[in-house]
């Protein structure tokens, strides 16, 4: 299998990859996510499958997500009510909850 690579700059944080029509793997990237969009748009256009865009956050630390919770507080002073149990948290004052009623 081969795989045809552009390389645009060293900085580079999108990666895009495409199987073309002779099943080979095509791969570009690009620091700008834009022109990463551009590309993929592109690259489905021009008849590829499999097409997928990776991309990596070189001024990220630690674990996505939250990771202190003080007092049900964030660091930055929100809220944070979400728990495992309900995926969503639990409905807030003001929401409107949809029963199997309603259809």
């Amino acid at each position: 299998m081969a795989v045809t690579t552009t390389f645009v700059s060293e900085t580079q944080v999108f990666k895009i990859y495409g199987t073309d029509g002779n099943n080979q793997i095509q791969a570009q990237e690009t620091a700008d996510l834009v022109a990463a969009l551009r590309i993929s748009k592109e690259m489905r256009d021009a008849g590829f499958t499999f097409v997928t865009m990776a991309s990596e956050n070189p001024e990220h630390v630690g674990k996505p997500g939250v990771d202190t919770i003080v007092d049900g507080k964030t660091p930055d002073g929100h809220d944070y009510d979400w728990s495992k149990a309900g995926r969503a948290g639990k409905p807030r004052a003001g929401d409107r909850v949809i029963t199997k009623k309603d259809f």
